[in-house]
């Protein structure tokens, strides 16, 4: 406590970091820049490939993301566990980073350019004639194998090296009162990465020397080379950080042998999660508003992504459309992110933690009055914007969808943490365990089993539309009121708090 006393206001809410801690926060915020550039990008380009790819559109991903992530998960789970009973954390590092690299150039300079033959096209035309029409996503997942492989793996970067590779190596190095004052650094860094990526996505397919081409189709693989190459490097100027990182920073007790195992979270199962959570009211409305966003932003992501495919037939100008939007999700997380801690303590928290769910509410009545009325606004579209009702579905779609993730990163993630400060330590550890549990694996793989029932059932995302708007509001309507909710119980709780230590509770 008396280290962080030294700080005055302007350096605490700034930058709260000694001079001892520099080098070593300066390295981190390095090496995490430069991973989450990496993801900025490949977010973008594998949504991209498989959208514009043959035969293929937003309904090929709830399936996806249920039979392609929740195996890859598990598999990329199985082989970081048995690289670590023989390997050295450092060591698991540099192995799972060039195998990134290695793959992606793979696919850039020999996998892409065979795809039509790699394909399996007449396993999808059989599939096409002897399954329903609502099965074409499944189908195009099958079909277009190894774009469904670069999805994967792509998304696979968020789970393996950020959460895995970096927080784990991060948390293993930080005390808990240096990680108090410096995360918050860190994230702001994370936040920041997006609008270089954005950035530099647009310049690798518009302005270096590989963009120009005779047609579409050879300026998109040769966008896709510029990235994959941009990547190879930002890959390998990571691991020369984390070399440095290890050589000059960690300590030598924390250096691992084989066999080094993270530090485990405290877990439930979905049954003892649902128990516990039901018990406390003020934990069952923390759940739903986790589970708003999740089910939220996996429902409207698809909606917005059939809309985007069906306007943008250039797989250039898609991915200079979503890079332009990652830029604006940086810009917009960046300052969520710096003006968090005022909105809280002068706006209090009922007032931040609903803005996101407010903000996509906003913009989901946008998109579908334009979507499901769009015939009889074409003047007042062409007259106050200057654009078809069309393409102001994928502009309000797109602002949405901006908003949100910078929301999710600057807002939502902070506010719920600090929902969970003023409770008991055990609801506190047990709560938290069962909520980001429920919230990440109902949310999203429920979202994504609903969208694949309704896709089956009616045909296409088209015509499953009205269901999953219906769907979205009354989600946006539990998470605004569970956020109400909540907040006045936050007041009661973190009173009792203040009342029981004489201590004001930090938020």
């Amino acid at each position: 406590m008396s280290s962080e006393k030294k700080f005055g206001f302007i350096r605490s809410l700034l930058w709260p970091v000694h001079r001892s801690e520099l080098k070593k926060v300066l390295s981190m915020l390095v090496l995490l820049f430069l991973l989450c550039i990496c993801y900025s990008v490949l977010r973008n380009l594998k949504d991209t490939i498989v959208l514009t790819a043959k035969n293929s559109g937003a309904e090929v991903i709830p399936f996806l993301k249920v039979w392609g992530m929740l195996p890859g998960a598990i598999v990329a789970t199985w082989i970081y566990t048995r690289l670590f009973r023989f390997f050295t954390r450092e060591t698991v590092f540099y192995i799972v980073i060039s195998s990134f690299i290695c793959y992606f150039i793979l696919f850039a300079f020999v996998i892409h350019p065979n795809s039509d033959k790699l394909h399996l096209d007449r396993l999808g035309d059989w599939l096409t004639v002897h399954l329903p029409v609502g099965f074409k996503g499944l189908i195009a997942m099958i079909r277009n194998w190894s774009f469904t492989t670069f999805y994967i793996i792509s998304e696979l970067w968020s789970v393996v090296v950020l959460a895995v590779l970096f927080w784990g190596f991060a948390n293993d190095i930080t005390e808990v009162s240096e990680a108090k004052r410096t995360y918050g650094i860190l994230n702001i860094g994370s936040n920041m990465a997006p609008i270089l990526g954005g950035g530099m996505g647009i310049i690798c397919s518009k302005f270096l020397p590989l963009s120009a081409a005779a047609d579409s189709q050879e300026a998109w693989s040769n966008t896709l080379t510029n990235i994959v190459l941009m990547l190879s490097v930002l890959g390998v100027c990571s691991m020369i950080v984390f070399y440095w990182i290890n050589r000059n920073i960690v300590p030598k007790d924390k250096v691992s042998s084989t066999g080094y195992s993270p530090k485990r979270k405290f877990k439930l199962s979905i049954r003892d999660s649902i128990r516990y959570i039901y018990k406390s009211r003020y934990l069952t409305c923390l759940a739903i508003i986790v589970l708003g966003y999740n089910i939220s932003i996996n429902i409207t992501d698809i909606l917005w992504k059939e809309q985007l495919k069906r306007y943008f037939t250039d797989p250039n100008d898609m991915m200079n459309h979503m890079n332009a939007i990652t830029v604006g999700i940086g810009i917009a997380g960046t300052m969520g992110g710096m003006f968090f801690s005022m909105a809280v303590n002068r706006l209090g928290w009922t007032f931040t933690a609903i803005l996101t769910p407010a903000i996509m509410t906003i913009m989901a009545v946008g998109f579908f009055i334009f979507l499901f009325c769009g015939d009889g606004l074409t003047a007042f579209a062409m007259t106050m914007f200057g654009a078809t009702p069309f393409a102001m579905t994928v502009y309000f779609g797109s602002l949405q969808n901006c908003l949100s993730k910078a929301g999710k990163y600057s807002l939502f993630d902070a506010s719920k943490e600090i929902a969970f400060l003023p409770l008991e330590q055990d609801a506190k550890i047990k709560g938290k365990a069962a909520i980001d549990g429920l919230g990440s694996g109902i949310g999203k793989s429920g979202s994504s089993l609903t969208y694949q029932g309704l896709i089956i059932s009616l045909g296409s995302v088209a015509l499953s539309t009205p269901y999953i708007a219906v769907i979205l509001f009354v989600v946006l309507v539990a998470w605004i009121s569970s956020v109400v909710t909540v907040g006045g119980l936050f007041k009661k709780t973190s009173a009792a708090a203040t009342t029981a230590t004489n201590e004001p509770v930090q938020v």
